[in-house]
């Protein structure tokens, strides 16, 4: 239970610092090693984000980080970047909590896991990946689609 706590204190501070959900806030900056990086300001939210929007914060962060990997050529791995189990916290609102909510959970772990399933088609079962947190957006909390709609590898 202890480490269960501690991981939820760990995504939700780790949310705060990167608070991925606003796309007016970003802007690109290049690093010492002339790499592009995204520079998040922080959002003062007077809402007091459950615990489940600052995972989904988290898991857009990672999404963008996996992204710009894939986009230089490198693999990813599940180390690095973990399924996060959102649906077990608590949502913003509790009427989501229905079992089509929990159906389209697993089928976005089921295309994160894919991800790793398939080193050589990352790119494309990443799009996928993207393309289940659309879905399920489109039906549950549409305020991140416009930011989720932009995730996708177009080449």
């Amino acid at each position: 239970m202890k480490k269960v706590i501690h991981f939820i204190v760990f995504i939700m501070f780790s949310g705060i610092i990167f608070n991925a959900c606003s796309n007016n806030n970003q802007q690109n900056a290049t690093t010492a090693s002339g790499d592009t990086a995204q520079v998040i300001e922080t959002i003062k939210d007077p809402n007091k984000p459950k615990p489940m929007a600052l995972m989904m914060r988290q898991m857009a962060a990672n999404a963008d980080s996996m992204k710009a990997k894939l986009l230089r050529g490198e693999s990813i791995d599940s180390l690095s970047f973990p399924f996060i189990r959102f649906y077990l916290v608590e949502p913003t609102d509790k009427n989501v909590l229905e079992p089509q909510f929990f159906e389209n959970a697993k089928i976005y772990q089921a295309a994160h896991k894919a991800i790793f399933d398939h080193p050589t088609e990352q790119k494309k079962y990443y799009n996928l990946m993207i393309g289940a947190c659309i879905s399920c957006h489109e039906n549950y909390c549409s305020g991140p689609l416009r930011r989720i709609k932009k995730m996708p590898i177009i080449e």
